[in-house]
Formats: structure tokens, C-alpha cells, sequence
């Protein structure tokens, strides 16, 4: 099988990676807009062929794999079907569902479109990120299975479980408010602690370097690539808002508790929030 990664940073390279190491692969391409992006990629044995020009890489691919942003996947997706052949299937690991899936709703070639998310990933990026077990024992969501082509979904449901991924179906909509709960909220936080506390750092180095463990790990999605990430909020800003909305009413009512000096209910609060230790191990 012949496999093009459009976006060759952590997500397309760790699954390139993954695939090639597992016997998957017959050769990996890769699209990119940054040619220094495929010269890395090729170093790193990521990709073997490199394409400056889309449509010769569609042409030339029996997968097309999008991992690139998800406004760009929105402007690509369309003409990519436009132009694919009937045995040929494209792919996006966009974080985000609902708005790429209405993009090609009433599209020609809708079946041969798999709309899948990998709950996969790390606050690096780029090619250098990549490794090939960043996908085992993780899973991959498929959106809208009805509507794509059931030998082709079958066909990468099976290189999923290769890859030692659990596969779970969900529709478009559920995806992307789970998503903003348990994926979006938790970078924003993270941003938004990171530029408090950068905020307050003005003054000198002390804040940082008495930072501990706790710290590190709650603002490590800070890291996380702006590019990558601001279009994941804007595409999924209902959902998003709603789960802000949802974080700021619990964040005032500890404000309240602790403005109010009440110990009990401080207590009672954290006691509520320790019971994410049934569902998180």
C-alpha cells in the first residue's frame, strides 16, 4: 500500500512510523507546505518519496492521510475528493469533526472519506517528534462510519487494531463535546496558567525555579503548537464555550469558598473533584 502523508510532524510520522514498522507499507509519501518539513521527514524515514505538488501526490497514493490543521483540512478535504479515484481513500486525524464532516456531506465521493480521530499525541511537534509507538494501546475514533465506503472502513479498522489501537465509532457531534471537555479545556487551562504565571515572572526567575512537579505537568500542553491548536478552537468554538462556561461557574464557586472562609465546603469541593480517580487511573 501506497500511503500519503499530508502533514509529516507527529501525528502523520508517528502513524508513517507505526505502519512501515508493522509491515503496513509499500512506500510513504509526503505533502507538505514547508519543503524543509519532507527533506527532514526523509532523514528521519518518515517518507521515502516527497511531493511539492498535491495533485501529483493524490495521484500517485492509495491512502491520503490529512494531519495537518483542522481550518486547512476544511479547505482541502473537498478538492481532494474531487479528484480521487473510486479505489482510493482519504483520511483526516483532525481533532475537531463536526465542521470537516458537514464540509463533504453531500460530496460525490463521500464514501471513500474516513473521518477519524487518534486520542493520540504529545506537547512536541514537528517530523523530530515522531516515534512509532505513539499509537499502541491508544484509540482511534471513527465519525459517520455509515457514510463511508464499509470495505474501506474495514480495511482501516484492521490496520488500526495492527496497530494495537482500539477503534470506537461516535457520531460527529458527541466527538467534538467530549473532545472540548476532556482535550480542548484542559490545553486552555494550560495556556492560560502559563501566561499568568509568565505574567508574573516579569519580576525575576523565583516563581520558575521553585517550580515543582505539579507545575510541569499541568502546563505542559502550553508547548503545544499554536498553529495546530487555534483553529482546533475556532472550529469547535460552541462546544468549546460550553465547556468553558462549565470550568469558569466551578472556578467561581471555589473563589466563593475560599472568599467566604469556609473550610467545609472547600473540603466537600475537592472531595467532589477527587472522584475523577474512578475513571482515570
Amino acid at each position: 500500500m501506497k500511503v500519503l502523508f499530508v502533514g509529516t510532524g507527529l501525528i502523520g510520522g508517528s502513524f508513517s512510523l507505526a505502519m512501515q514498522k508493522h509491515g503496513l507499507l509499500t512506500e510513504a509519501g509526503g505533502y507538505s507546505r514547508k519543503m524543509s518539513n519532507l527533506d527532514r521527514s526523509k532523514e528521519l524515514g518518515i517518507i521515502s518519496v516527497a511531493f511539492d505538488n498535491l495533485e501529483e501526490g493524490v495521484k500517485w497514493a492509495d491512502w491520503i492521510i490529512l494531519s495537518i490543521p483542522v481550518d486547512v483540512i476544511d479547505r482541502m478535504l473537498p478538492g481532494i475528493l474531487d479528484i480521487i479515484r473510486e479505489e482510493q481513500v482519504i483520511i483526516d486525524f483532525g481533532s475537531t469533526k463536526g465542521k470537516i464532516c458537514a464540509s463533504v456531506r453531500n460530496h460525490e465521493a463521500r464514501a471513500r472519506f474516513i473521518a477519524a480521530h487518534p486520542i493520540a499525541g504529545t506537547e512536541y511537534s514537528g517530523p523530530d517528534a515522531a516515534f512509532p509507538d505513539l499509537f499502541t494501546e491508544k484509540l482511534m475514533i471513527v465519525c459517520e462510519e455509515a457514510q463511508t465506503n464499509q470495505a474501506a472502513l474495514k480495511q482501516f479498522e484492521q490496520v488500526c487494531k495492527t496497530l494495537q489501537m482500539n477503534v470506537e465509532q461516535m457520531g460527529a457531534e458527541a466527538h467534538d463535546r467530549h473532545l472540548a471537555y476532556i482535550s480542548h479545556l484542559s490545553h486552555i487551562t494550560s495556556y492560560a496558567l502559563s501566561n499568568a504565571v509568565l505574567q508574573k515572572e516579569k519580576d525575576g526567575h523565583v516563581l520558575l525555579d521553585l517550580a515543582g512537579s505539579g507545575f510541569e505537568s499541568t502546563v505542559r500542553l502550553a508547548k503545544s503548537s499554536p498553529e495546530m491548536w487555534g483553529p482546533i478552537f475556532m472550529e469547535n468554538k460552541q462546544m468549546v464555550l460550553e465547556a468553558l462556561d462549565s470550568f469558569l461557574d466551578y472556578s467561581t464557586q471555589f473563589r466563593e469558598l475560599l472568599n467566604a472562609d469556609d473550610q467545609e465546603g472547600i473540603l466537600q469541593f475537592l472531595e467532589e473533584g477527587r472522584k475523577i480517580k474512578r475513571v482515570i487511573k
